[in-house]
C-alpha cells in the first residue's frame, strides 16, 4: 500500500484477494440476522412488498426477542456483539435488543463495501480515500477477532500456544489469516497516521 497522502492505492497478491473474499464468506452469515417467521402471505409474490418492509423486518428480528443467557452462544458472536454491562445480564440484554440491528447493519454495510473493492482490486490498485479506512479496519478487527475466538487466543499466552500449534500443522490456515490480518491492521493504521 502506498503512503503519503490520500488518495492512498492499495494492491493484493491475488491469493490475499481470495482470502480475504473466503473470510467475508464466513463473517457474513454470523452478522445476519436469524431468518424472520414466514407471514402468510410469504412466497406469493406480494407486490406489496418493498424496502421500507424489508428494512422493519430486518429491525423486527433483534427486536422482538432477546437472549439474556449467552452461555449457548457461539463465542465469536459475543465477541462481535459484546454485552454493554459485563455485571448486569438484563441490562445488557435490553442495551442488545435497541442495538443490536444498527450494529449489524453497519457491519452488513462494511462487508458490502469491502465485496466491492475485492471487485475492482482484481482489475488493479484500489484507490483508498481518507473515508475508507474506518470500515476496512472494522472489518478487518472483526475478522481477527473471529478468528482468534476460533483458536482459543484471549490472551498472550493463548496466542503462543495457537503459533505453536500453527508450526506443527502447516495445512492449517486460520492463523496465518490471523497473523494477514494483524499485518493489514498495522498497514492501515500506519497509512492513517502519515507514518512509513
Amino acid at each position: 500500500m502506498s503512503t503519503g497522502t490520500p488518495p492512498w492505492s492499495l494492491e493484493f497478491e491475488p491469493e490475499e484477494a481470495w482470502l480475504l473474499g473466503v473470510l467475508l464468506d464466513f463473517y457474513q452469515p454470523l452478522v445476519e440476522p436469524d431468518a424472520e417467521p414466514l407471514g402468510p402471505d410469504d412466497g406469493d409474490g406480494d407486490a406489496g412488498s418493498g424496502d421500507a418492509e424489508d428494512s422493519f423486518a430486518f429491525w423486527e428480528s433483534d427486536v422482538v426477542e432477546t437472549t439474556v443467557d449467552r452461555q449457548g452462544e457461539d463465542p465469536a458472536l459475543v465477541r462481535l456483539f459484546p454485552d454493554a454491562y459485563s455485571d448486569d445480564p438484563l441490562a445488557s440484554a435490553e442495551f442488545r435488543r435497541f442495538t443490536l440491528s444498527g450494529q449489524r447493519r453497519e457491519r452488513l454495510d462494511d462487508i458490502a463495501m469491502l465485496r466491492r473493492a475485492l471487485v475492482r482490486l482484481a482489475d488493479g490498485p484500489l484507490p483508498i480515500g481518507v473515508e475508507d479506512i474506518d470500515p476496512w479496519l472494522r472489518v478487518a478487527n472483526a475478522l481477527r477477532l473471529l478468528l482468534a475466538s476460533r483458536l482459543g487466543i484471549v490472551d498472550d499466552r493463548s496466542a503462543d500456544q495457537a503459533e505453536r500449534d500453527a508450526h506443527r500443522d502447516p495445512s492449517d490456515i486460520i492463523h496465518p489469516a490471523y497473523e494477514w490480518l494483524g499485518v493489514l491492521i498495522e498497514i492501515f493504521i500506519e497509512v492513517s497516521w502519515g507514518e512509513d
